[in-house]
């Protein structure tokens, strides 16, 4: 579940980042909705990648 999670937040994060290069010119709501989306899925991904080390030390913890 972990990888696929976070192959999914990795094609959200650069599917945003297209959006954001291919923006003609300085759509301030545009802009400032896409940075919002991006934070949210850069979040999301730094999350489960925190995720998978906290599962090993739990699992090593309770051996």
């Amino acid at each position: 579940m972990g990888n696929s999670s976070k192959q999914q937040a990795l094609s959200k994060i650069r599917f945003l980042e297209d959006q954001l290069v291919s923006l003609d010119h300085y759509l301030p709501e545009t802009y400032d909705y896409l940075m919002r989306e991006l934070d949210i899925q850069k979040r999301i991904l730094a999350e489960l990648e925190v995720q998978e080390p906290f599962a090993s030390i739990d699992a090593e913890k309770s051996k």
